[in-house]
């Protein structure tokens, strides 16, 4: 199992369902985000950017790259909604500057195993779940004392969730590993069993998007009803042609 995941996170809530620049929708746009950060340079600029904004010349010489460059990156980063610009004031009576920070809070996984590849795309919220209870609750009361106190004591709450995140994601993990062996048996059974392209499209149609009806799974393959479920007729017999009324996924479908 070979897996990428990326996550951006800035201390503001945006609705990241909603959230767009021009006639893009920042969550659904997996390839471009993809594009965007396959550059090593706005790598940088994003996981610089998460520490704190920075004003065009600070992050240029922070990422050691010329300004015209840094220029076209930044611009390509806030064209897709990652990062946003922002003019703040000078104190010693110079132009406003022009800050970036960070205008995004998503998690993008990108998996891929010897028989699957899924990009999947979630907006980083709070939902207070039971089993993060104890976590919220330190957060609460961490507002009492000096900073000095309160630096010691965020440092030991955020070691405390790294390590529930570290053990959820093994979990995680191993949950992906299970289900790689049980596609991989169904693909197993696709290949020994239906020579046809089309009847294994069928089968995998089944298994990722579990229709609830032959017209629904008619629809998603762009065919006629009637013909969905003679064709899932031959399949079940193909499966069981030693054993007939044996029913099968394909039998319990044809009847919804």
């Amino acid at each position: 199992m070979i897996k990428y995941c990326l996550i951006l996170i800035y201390d503001i809530d945006i609705d990241m369902a909603s959230h767009s620049t021009g006639s893009l929708t920042l969550i659904g746009d997996f390839g471009l985000i993809l594009d965007i950060i396959g550059n090593n340079t706005r790598r940088k600029i994003l996981a610089t950017l998460a520490r704190e904004p920075m004003y065009f010349n600070q992050l240029a010489k922070e990422i050691g790259v010329g300004q015209q460059a840094i220029l076209r990156h930044v611009n390509a980063l806030e064209d897709i909604g990652l990062i946003k610009s922002y003019a703040e004031k000078s104190n010693l009576g110079a132009p406003d500057r022009k800050y970036y920070r960070l205008d995004s809070s998503f998690s993008l996984t990108v998996s891929i195993s010897q028989d699957s590849f899924s990009i999947e795309n979630h907006k980083i919220e709070q939902y207070r779940h039971k089993e993060s209870d104890k976590f919220y609750m330190e957060y609460d009361l961490l507002s009492q004392g000096d900073d000095g106190e309160f630096l010691q004591r965020l440092q030991a709450n955020l070691v405390n969730i790294e390590k529930e995140i570290t053990n959820l994601d093994s979990r995680l993990n191993d949950l992906r590993a299970l289900k790689q062996l049980i596609v991989h048996r169904l693909h197993k059974i696709a290949r020994d069993n239906f020579e046809e392209e089309f009847e294994r499209k069928i089968l995998h149609t089944i298994m990722d998007e579990a229709p609830k009806s032959i017209s629904e799974l008619a629809n998603k393959l762009n065919e006629k009803p009637s013909y969905i479920k003679n064709t899932l007729n031959k399949m079940n017999n193909k499966l069981y042609s030693h054993e007939n009324g044996k029913k099968s996924v394909f039998t319990v479908m044809s009847n919804k």
